[in-house]
Order: C-alpha cells, then sequence, then structure tokens
C-alpha cells in the first residue's frame, strides 16, 4: 500500500486484530500504555512518533516503523510496518525476534524453541487476519513482485551472471519468494529455503548453489550457527554468502560472510550485491 493511501483507521485495525489474538485477555503493562497512547491518535504523523523508526540506505531510503506490542507469554513481539523491495510500497508483519543468542546447549532451549513455535503461529494467525480484512501483508510483497516480473520489468539483459544459482533463505515465505520471482526475471536460477535446518541439507546435496541469500534470525538454526557449519565444511566454505538482517550483527558474525544487507532493502540493491558478489568469485 502507498504511504499516501496509508491511514490511521488501516493502523487501528491492524493494531487490533494483533491485539486480538496475541493478547485474548486484553493486554497488560507496557502494552497496554503503547495501545493507549496508538488509539489517541488521530493522524498518521502523530502515530509514527509512537513507533521505532530504522531508516536503511540501500540504493534508497527504505523505512522501516517498529511497535513492541509482545504477546500473553512473550514480551518482545513486535508490529511492524515497512517498505521493501518495491518503491513506496509499505507493508504490515509480525516480527517473533529478538537479539536474544539462546544456544542449544542452555538448560531452557527445548523450551526457548517451543515458545519460538508458539510465536510463528501467533504471526500467522494475525497476519492472515490481516490478508482476509484486505490490509497490506508480505503476501501482497509476494504478490507484487511476481506481477512485475511477469509483465517482464525486471529482466536485465546485461547481467552477467545469467543461468547461475542462488538459495534464497528467509523464515517469512512470502519474502522469500518474492525474491525469488525478482531474481528469475533477471535470469538467475533459484530455489528457496525457510529454516537453517532446509539450508543446510540443501547444502549437503550437488549442485551447490553459487551463492546464498541468508536471512539471520530464523528457527532450528540462526544464520550465525548455519554459517558457521557451512564455513567449516571444506566443501561449502567458499560459497558466498549474503547474510540480510534487520537485526544488530557483531563484528565476528559479519566476517563470516561474504556480505550483508540491512533489512528492508530495494530490489535494487539485493540484485546489485548479488552481482558483486559473484564478480568477485569468480575473479577469486
Amino acid at each position: 500500500m502507498k504511504l499516501e493511501k496509508l491511514t490511521p483507521a488501516h493502523v487501528k485495525q491492524a493494531v487490533a486484530i494483533y491485539v486480538e489474538h496475541a493478547w485474548p485477555d486484553g493486554p497488560k503493562g507496557a502494552a497496554k500504555t503503547t495501545l493507549d497512547d496508538i488509539f489517541s491518535k488521530d493522524t498518521f504523523r502523530g502515530m509514527r512518533s509512537v513507533f521505532k523508526e530504522v531508516a536503511r540506505v540501500g540504493g534508497a531510503r527504505y523505512h522501516r516503523f517498529c511497535l513492541r506490542l509482545g504477546n500473553h507469554r512473550y514480551p518482545w513481539m513486535k508490529f511492524v510496518i515497512q517498505e521493501y523491495l518495491v518503491d513506496r510500497e509499505y507493508f504490515f508483519s509480525v516480527d517473533t525476534h529478538d537479539e536474544l543468542r539462546i544456544d542449544p546447549s542452555m538448560p531452557d532451549y527445548e523450551s526457548w524453541c517451543e515458545l519460538q513455535r508458539y510465536n510463528r503461529e501467533l504471526k500467522r494467525e494475525i497476519e492472515g487476519h490481516w490478508a482476509k480484512v484486505g490490509l497490506p501483508t508480505h503476501g501482497d510483497l509476494r504478490a507484487l513482485c511476481e506481477g512485475l516480473a511477469r509483465m517482464g520489468t525486471e529482466e536485465n539483459p546485461g547481467c552477467r551472471h545469467l543461468g547461475k544459482r542462488v538459495l534464497v533463505v528467509d523464515d517469512d515465505e512470502d519474502v522469500a519468494c518474492g525474491e525469488a520471482a525478482v531474481l528469475r526475471a533477471r535470469g538467475y536460477e533459484v530455489e528457496t529455503a525457510y529454516d537453517g535446518r532446509q539450508v543446510l541439507d540443501r547444502m549437503a546435496e550437488n549442485p551447490l548453489p553459487d551463492l546464498v541469500v541468508l536471512d539471520f534470525a530464523m528457527p532450528e538454526f540462526d544464520g550465525e550457527e548455519v554459517m558457521r557449519r557451512l564455513r567449516a565444511d571444506p566443501r561449502t566454505a567458499g560459497v558466498p554468502i549474503l547474510l540480510a538482517t534487520a537485526s544488530q550483527i557483531d563484528l565476528a558474525t559479519i566476517e563470516r560472510a561474504s556480505g550483508l544487507l540491512q533489512k528492508p532493502y530495494p530490489r535494487a540493491a539485493l540484485c546489485s550485491m548479488i552481482d558483486q558478489l559473484l564478480t568477485d568469485a569468480a575473479q577469486g
């Protein structure tokens, strides 16, 4: 949805649906205070002051507005409005992630995995309800990218790497498929995966992809663990990895990646970075 068409009524409807699913007995604590603040605003400008805004630079200035509303089991879940892949098109999503690092050796690891599964199912419920009432979701992002690809607007006859294999990994299936459509239209052969285990299973097979676009916050194994395992295996150690994330990444993690894209980013930035990494690999 274009930003100029995004109204306070859209945001309030999306937030109300979020609360219906995430807080079945009513919001409490900080979430209630934040919600009272949102529903008191009559303009989108006023609402924006309640959100945390993160601006990314990647050939164009793309915006991500976050509102931490949590749920009745987990305080860190966020409602997100962001521009993604397509200029000036904004979409609603639920971000279930935070900066916690829970190692499999920790005693609460299985409980943490169960909570992650619960949050992912809650995300699907909320976003499904949004889609049902016509609010913009990543399902619309996927459809828009696939439509642009079908119309030929993504064609790039000058691409130096036609036919190269790219594995696109994102725990949001619609985002992964949207990116895949963009890249296929530019001449790449594209596969998709939606969690760390799927990535490792795919990388155990031949032929290897020429490049991996890797989400960082994923179920099963996160991007850091996936990169650690791929870099430790001589067979996969040299495959370029483009890390795509909205998370804050430490230096040790960045050094395992071949390149970094901060979400949200334009599709032109994605294609340019892939082209450059494949060129570097061919020359190296």
